[in-house]
């Protein structure tokens, strides 16, 4: 009997799915219920019809949940898609079925298409989840040995390795593959398969000189990415331990399954969660909240939900990279508009994170610029276990994506170029090429050092970096006298302004520990006002300055945290009441003005170092925390009234007679 090669390339998958004779016992025992997950919408009738050459001969199979009289061995139950899609009434009708077969003694087996939602209530403790088998190299070679093996068998070691990658082949759609498996030899085949995956040709007027030429991988890898930042660490580390897991030396369930990327735009998230699944051989099913949202109302966003984490489930091994995933917003937000819609996309997205949780073979990483809007129950271990920063690429990194650009290239060119990029985002590298090629063509000349360099040059002069290296350096300083935790990475930006980056060190915060940071976020100031002579507007601006955070420790010692003059009380308005109450405001002033004297004390004290590092700072635009140590561990301390003393007991500050008649 002549198969048609469709219906034979769905069989060796559903053999494959359903596996050994052990699992089929344990699908067709009484009460199972088993969903097969990700089986493809179009092939849902043909994968029916299919179960009676994968079961036992004397398996009866029935798609009707009305049960009458003597049941089949086993029930069916697949949903109608119309478009890809489930309407209301299909998804109606799908959970009355389910009710229906659930209802009987028979074993139901689910067919669950990428596109549609299980019907809500279903529990899953109950229920056995298979993942449909994806397409492979395996079951390729088993399709051809019965479609186009002759007598004298196939050379499959030498077809395996014509093919192409089990990820790429996962993703294939149908039509490239129908036309591939039209070929008369398999040799054929599997060589279309392999132009089909081939990246497409460059244009006739792509510039072919080696430094204008498009280096760019469609498909990122870790090797891209150069230097020791958490981000990377915790990248790579899940990529080796997928890889230990696919060769069988750890257990799933060992590994760390998902991971949340927070930064700024253009820091390189997505692209570094991406280069994990291709660095290991996963497909990447790309998803984002926006794309859900735009689908339409609450049920259409919804349901494309749901089929990301179904894509994902259906080609584990896989990984699911869902960006702006702080879109999913919190229930403990008080606003009251929305405040449904955003519950049940909260609900819907902790049980596809708790779903997809227990499937082994599907990792999950999301991105977002803004962690502390999401809902905490969704950032919990188990669902995300591991939360990573990823700041603005440094310069090790942007060399890096400079040397992937523009391989070519002497390293000290490119080395001066990543210092005058320090603070320019991944994104930006990659626009700012493109801007200097397209100029360099217009000139008709290849693409020089100073193309980029005028690019990518710092938008501030001299004068205004030095009060910024002083700045920032000062920070550091402070931090290091105080001991408020190691300076990891100090940074100019790109039109004013600078980074430094600490880690806290853990533990309760006392008052004399609020008062140190106090001084730690005004030393900028301090730093300013020491060598410079004054200060500028650097510390204040907006919510998250310097000035902002300083002013919101003192208030909250006083109205929050019930460390000062207030007493044991919590007030919710804060902020208000500073305005308010000119007692509370005199007070925080004091405070402020106190803790910038101590971090000028400091700085007076450490003049020297603070200047020379400032201007070893200047030059180099960033400092790592190998270049920060050697400054930092010559710093001398200050004792002044007020500083932090490990053996002193903090008290609360008794309220004066303005402050307690207020």
């Amino acid at each position: 009997m002549s198969v048609p090669r469709h219906h034979l390339l769905l069989l060796v998958r559903l053999a494959a799915t359903l596996g050994g004779a052990d699992a089929i016992d344990r699908l067709l025992s009484p009460g199972a219920l088993t969903l097969l997950d990700g089986v493809p919408g179009e092939d849902l009738e043909d994968t029916r019809s299919l179960l009676e050459f994968v079961l036992p001969p004397s398996c009866t199979i029935s798609s009707s949940s009305r049960i009458v009289a003597e049941g089949p061995d086993l029930v069916v139950i697949r949903p109608t898609l119309s478009d890809g899609r489930m309407s209301d009434y299909a998804q109606r009708e799908f959970r009355r079925d389910v009710v229906a077969a659930l209802q009987t003694p028979a074993p139901v087996l689910i067919l669950q298409p990428p596109g549609a939602a299980l019907p809500e209530g279903l529990p899953a403790a109950g229920m056995t989840r298979i993942p449909y088998a994806p397409l492979d190299r395996d079951v390729l070679l088993a399709v051809l040995r019965v479609s186009h093996g002759g007598p004298d068998g196939l050379d499959e070691g030498a077809l395996r390795a014509a093919l192409p990658p089990d990820a790429v082949l996962a993703d294939l759609g149908p039509l490239p593959l129908a036309l591939a498996l039209r070929a008369r030899e398999a040799e054929e085949v599997v060589a279309r398969l392999a132009r089909v995956a081939e990246p497409a040709a460059p244009a006739p007027s792509t510039p072919t000189h080696p430094s204008q030429a498009s280096h760019a991988v469609l498909q990122p890898s870790l090797d891209d990415f150069t230097g020791d930042a958490p981000a990377l660490l915790a990248a790579r580390q899940i990529a080796a331990d997928l890889q230990a897991w696919r060769a069988g030396q750890i257990r799933w369930h060992e590994l760390s399954r998902s991971l949340l990327l927070y930064g700024p735009p253009g820091s390189g998230k997505t692209w570094l969660a991406r280069a994990i699944g291709h660095t290991v051989g996963m497909p990447v099913i790309a998803a984002t909240f926006g794309a859900w949202q735009a689908a339409g109302h609450l049920g259409d966003m919804l349901r494309e939900m749901r089929k990301s984490f179904a894509d994902a489930r259906a080609k584990a091994p896989s990984l699911l990279v869902i960006d702006e995933i702080d879109s999913v917003g919190s229930r403990e937000d008080r606003t009251s508009q929305n405040a449904s819609y955003r519950r049940q996309v909260v609900n819907a997205c902790l049980t596809e994170l708790d779903s997809i949780a227990q499937h082994e073979g599907a990792i999950v990483i999301g991105t977002c610029n803004d962690p502390d809007a999401i809902d905490p129950a969704i950032l919990r271990p188990g669902r995300i276990d591991r939360t990573v920063a990823m700041p603005l690429p440094d310069s090790a990194a942007l060399q890096g994506i400079l040397r992937h650009h523009l391989p070519d290239w002497p390293e000290a060119d490119l080395l001066e170029l990543a210092r005058s990029a320090v603070g320019v985002s991944a994104a930006a590298v990659d626009a700012a090429i493109r801007q200097a090629r397209t100029e360099a063509r217009v000139h008709g000349r290849a693409l020089l050092p100073a193309d980029l360099h005028a690019v990518l040059a710092p938008a501030f002069d001299d004068h205004d970096a030095w009060g910024v290296a002083l700045y920032e350096c000062g920070h550091a300083l402070v931090c290091a006298a105080l001991r408020l935790g190691p300076v990891h990475r100090i940074r100019l930006g790109r039109r004013g302004g600078g980074m430094t980056f600490v880690d806290p060190i853990p533990g309760s915060v006392s008052l004399s520990r609020l008062r140190d940071e106090m001084a730690q976020l005004l030393a900028g100031r301090a730093a300013e006002a020491v060598v410079l002579g004054a200060v500028s507007t650097g510390a204040g601006g907006g919510r998250t300055s310097d000035l902002a955070q300083a002013t919101a420790l003192a208030t909250g010692i006083h109205a929050r945290h019930g460390l000062g003059a207030y007493g044991p009380v919590w007030l919710e308005d804060a902020e208000k009441i500073l305005l308010l109450d000119p007692a509370l405001r005199r007070q925080v002033r004091q405070d402020l003005e106190a803790a910038e004297a101590r971090a000028r004390a400091i700085l007076v004290a450490n003049r020297d170092i603070l200047e020379s590092m400032a201007h070893a700072l200047l030059s180099a635009r960033e400092m790592d925390a190998e270049a920060i140590r050697p400054w930092l561990e010559h710093v001398r301390p200050v004792t002044s009234e007020g500083e932090s003393d490990p053996c002193r007991a903090d008290e609360p500050q008794a309220p004066d007679e303005d402050s307690a008649t207020a």
